[in-house]
């Protein structure tokens, strides 16, 4: 069967090499099983797995034994996989990379960090109460990013811990982001939904919402807790609102960052649980 298969190839190849008075091929020494490869392993094991493959008798299967080889494949409607709608198995999340395990937790600080005081006496002045807020909060975006930082959290995927210690009553962090109409909100969570992106989002007012999910900063990962260490609070700057987190109390480095999110109360079936583990914690964040 081999041989007579490449014996009426080789023979038209021939011809057609005649007719353009090309020298023949030389095909000594070949035979059709070596010129189909039958000789290799790899090419029997899935020559023997090939549609109708289990209706030659006569042969020999040496891989795949004659009714004892998987079943084959079932069609698929569509033609082949490659021409089927793609279905996302999971939410894609962007920042991930911020939850890994690999990522260190900033150790728990002591209340005696002399060393550590006097280094930040300065930049926790800036933020502290005894500036005006206009002034703080203009030296809150170059303290913010060695106050605090994202890591692997309990509460919920990650969450946003403390770097250096924190006294009671300073700014931490702006929650920034775009600021949008609240009548969009709603248009653009469907819209973030239908890509698989997580949605971060936090009313200023009844107008204006911060849309902190493409263009926000490391404020957008503070968690919820019924019992927080942090409030939120509206300032105006320079004729501008913004979104700024206070320290409720003091806070030692390497605590983890909350503030209660105060979203309405809803009926029991569209309930959210609350993962913070609060000794007083109302069970569901709305």
């Amino acid at each position: 069967m081999w041989q007579g298969a490449w014996k009426a190839v080789i023979e038209k190849v021939q011809e057609a090499r005649a007719v353009a008075r090309l020298r023949h091929l030389s095909f000594a020494g070949m035979n059709g099983v070596r010129l189909l490869g039958m000789h290799h392993d790899a090419v029997v094991f899935l020559v023997e797995q090939l549609p109708g493959a289990r209706t030659c008798h006569a042969y020999k299967f040496r891989y795949h034994p004659h009714g004892h080889g998987p079943a084959p494949p079932p069609l698929n409607p569509r033609g082949c996989a490659r021409a089927e709608v793609y279905v996302r198995k999971c939410t894609f999340d962007m920042f991930n990379f911020l939850a890994s395990q690999h990522r260190r937790l900033p150790e728990a600080g002591a209340e005696d960090e002399e060393e550590d005081e006097v280094q930040l006496k300065s930049t926790r002045r800036a933020t502290s109460l005894e500036l005006p807020m206009a002034m703080r909060f203009r030296h809150l975006k170059r303290t913010s990013k060695e106050a605090v930082g994202v890591y692997r959290s309990a509460i919920h995927g990650r969450g946003l811990f403390c770097k250096r210690n924190i006294d009671a009553g300073e700014m931490v962090i702006e929650y920034s982001g775009t600021v949008i109409r609240s009548v969009l909100t709603d248009k653009r969570e469907k819209f973030y939904d239908s890509k698989g992106i997580g949605c971060y989002m936090f009313r200023m007012d009844d107008f204006d919402v911060v849309d902190a999910t493409m263009h926000g900063n490391a404020a957008r990962f503070i968690n919820h807790s019924c019992e927080p260490n942090c409030y939120s609070r509206v300032i105006h700057v320079e004729g501008q609102k913004h979104i700024v987190i206070f320290a409720l109390r003091r806070i030692l480095r390497g605590e983890e960052l909350t503030y209660d999110y105060k979203f309405p109360i809803e009926d029991a079936g569209s309930k959210l649980p609350c993962n913070c583990g609060a000794k007083r914690c109302r069970r569901y964040l709305n």
